[in-house]
């Protein structure tokens, strides 16, 4: 069975119906990398799912996205410390 995209699992994640406009989801989950890069030094496809999604669903609520983003805070120092340890052992 192939991978899906990291695009189709956010299809899936955010239960995406057939004729639903995708065009901007390539964006969100590019912005949502750089994101997540800056956070934690890396890229884990969990994290990257997760801003994308906050992303599509407060696209115009800057305060309300705001928030979302912060909500996500320990799960970037949790990444954070789990790429120290692999680094040191």
């Amino acid at each position: 069975m192939d991978e899906l995209s990291l695009k189709e699992k956010l299809k899936l994640h955010l239960q995406f119906e057939e004729g639903m406009d995708d065009s901007m989801l390539s964006f969100y989950i590019e912005s949502a990398k750089d994101y997540v890069l800056t956070a934690t030094g890396g890229q884990k496809d969990y994290l990257v799912m997760m801003v994308a999604g906050i992303m599509f669903d407060y696209s115009v609520a800057e305060k309300e996205l705001g928030e979302a983003l912060d909500a996500l805070t320990p799960f970037f120092v949790q990444e954070v410390f789990n790429q120290y340890a692999e680094t040191t052992d």
